[in-house]
């Protein structure tokens, strides 16, 4: 379980955000929704130590601030939401999701291309994996950077809006990934999305973040009976016969 007490991130003199408490059940997508600059991107950064922060962010009991940042990357995975375009090719993109894992030599074992291959052959970008990331698009760069965070393979997996760049098709493709990656790979997924529809229709648990604090925190379908979503973003729920639409 991923436990977070009493966090506080400040700029300066301003408070970003302000005793976040929340418990983020193991197995299961949370998303966390807000307007922008509410602080959903900010929270994510503090779980990978990108930020700094009063508080304690703890996983299966240990302090994540108290890792080594090897042990903590064989941990959890961050999907940012703005992704570099390194010199690299996809294919050695993806290889730095081995890194955690490596011996001191740097090599690479059967079991790390293993991982490679798969993570490759899952996002469905094996005919891209000798091209620069200069020369891609973003929504294929998008693709190449969750193949490396797959390829790391760890229990928590964290998504800063994993959609962006991304055509319909694949942001479709996506969402059942996200899905399955809990039920099936039995990871936790922790996913800032704008896409209201999209995130109510993946989500087993829901965070609403408003001006820097935590104002819900439950089941989606707790979310859905509250209004929470039309009361924080102004829209309105339409009910289809098999699927729930905010605009």
């Amino acid at each position: 379980m991923l436990e977070i007490k009493n966090l506080c991130v400040s700029s300066g003199k301003r408070e970003i955000l302000r005793n976040i408490n929340l418990e983020i059940k193991p197995h299961t997508v949370t998303v966390i929704l807000g307007k922008n600059a509410a602080g959903k991107s900010t929270l994510i950064s503090c779980l990978t130590g990108e930020r700094k922060y009063r508080g304690t962010v703890s996983f299966f009991g240990k302090n994540l601030a108290m890792l080594p940042p090897r042990e903590r990357a064989s941990l959890i995975a961050l999907l940012p939401q703005y992704l570099p375009k390194a010199d690299l090719t996809v294919e050695e993109l993806v290889r730095l999701g081995r890194t955690p894992y490596l011996d001191f030599a740097g090599r690479f074992c059967r079991e790390d291309k293993l991982q490679v291959e798969k993570a490759i052959s899952q996002v469905g970008i094996a005919h891209l994996k000798d091209r620069s990331l200069s020369r891609i698009s973003g929504g294929e760069r998008q693709k190449a950077y969750l193949a490396m965070i797959l390829a790391q393979n760890t229990r928590l997996i964290a998504l800063d809006e994993p959609s962006a760049y991304m055509d319909p098709a694949f942001s479709a493709e996506l969402y059942t990934m996200i899905s399955e990656l809990a039920v099936k790979k039995k990871k936790t997924v922790l996913a800032v999305m704008h896409d209201l529809t999209a995130a109510m229709e993946i989500a087993d648990n829901v965070i609403v973040i408003d001006g820097g604090e935590v104002i819900f925190a439950s089941d989606k379908k707790t979310a859905r009976d509250s209004g929470i979503i039309e009361k924080t973003f102004g829209v309105k729920r339409y009910d289809a016969e098999e699927m729930t639409f905010y605009r």
